[in-house]
C-alpha cells in the first residue's frame, strides 16, 4: 500500500514530538541536583517560565479550534509534553528555593505569563470564534513570541557570560535534527509558514 504525503507528515510530526521531549528533558540532570542538594543556588527559572509561555502558545496554535488541519493536533501534543515539563521544573525550583525575595519576583513573572497567554487565549476564543483566520492571528503571535523569546535568551547568556555558551555536542545534534524534522513536516502536504519558523528558531533553544 502506498504511504501518501498526509501519512509521511503524520510521522514526521510523531518523530518530531519524540525528539522535542528528548530536548525539554535536557534540563533534567539540573534539576536533579537541585532536588538532591535542596538549594537552587545561582540557577534563575527565567527559562523556564518563558518556555511555559511559548508552550502553551503552540498547544492553541495547533488545536482543531484554532487550525483547520487536523494534523496541526501534533503540534500541540509536542508542545503540550513540554508544558507538563516545564511545570515540573518550575514546581522543583519553588520548592527548593529559600530565597524569599526571589520567589517574589519569580512569582510576579509567572503572574505575567499567565495574563499573557489567557490574554491570547481569551481574544482567540471570543473575539474570533467564527473568524476562519483565527490560525493565522495565534501562528502571527506565535512566531513574534519565539522571536523575542531566543533573542532575550541568546542576549541575557551573552551578558552573563560575556559571550556565548554552547549546548552539548549531543543536544546540539538533536536540536538540529529536531528544526529539519519539524521544517519537513511545515513543508509536506501543507505548507505552514508558521511551524517552519519555529522549526528555523529550534537550534537555538
Amino acid at each position: 500500500m502506498m504511504i501518501n504525503a498526509k501519512d509521511i507528515r503524520v510521522i514526521i510530526g510523531v518523530i518530531g514530538n519524540v525528539l522535542s521531549t528528548v530536548v525539554s528533558l535536557s534540563y533534567v540532570p539540573r534539576f536533579i541536583q537541585i532536588y538532591k542538594k535542596k538549594s537552587v543556588e545561582g540557577y534563575k527559572v527565567n527559562r523556564q517560565l518563558l518556555m511555559l509561555a511559548k508552550c502553551s502558545l503552540w498547544v492553541l496554535y495547533g488545536i482543531p479550534f484554532v487550525h483547520n488541519d487536523s494534523n496541526s493536533i501534533l503540534v500541540s501534543t509536542s508542545n503540550g509534553v513540554g508544558f507538563v515539563i516545564e511545570v515540573i521544573y518550575v514546581v522543583v525550583f519553588w520548592i527548593n528555593c529559600n530565597d524569599e525575595s526571589r520567589k517574589g519576583h519569580d512569582l510576579i513573572s509567572l503572574i505575567f505569563v499567565i495574563t499573557f497567554v489567557s490574554t491570547v487565549y481569551s481574544i482567540t476564543i471570543l473575539a474570533f470564534w467564527s473568524s476562519p483566520y483565527k490560525h493565522i492571528l495565534v501562528g502571527v503571535v506565535c512566531d513574534a513570541f519565539n522571536i523575542w523569546l531566543y533573542l532575550h535568551l541568546s542576549l541575557n547568556k551573552m551578558e552573563k557570560n560575556k559571550n556565548f555558551t554552547y549546548m552539548p555536542f549531543w543536544l546540539s545534534l538533536v536540536s538540529f535534527i529536531n528544526a529539519g524534522i519539524w521544517s519537513a513536516y511545515a513543508l509536506i502536504y501543507k505548507i505552514d509558514i508558521y511551524v517552519l519558523s519555529e522549526a528555523f528558531h529550534k537550534p537555538c533553544s
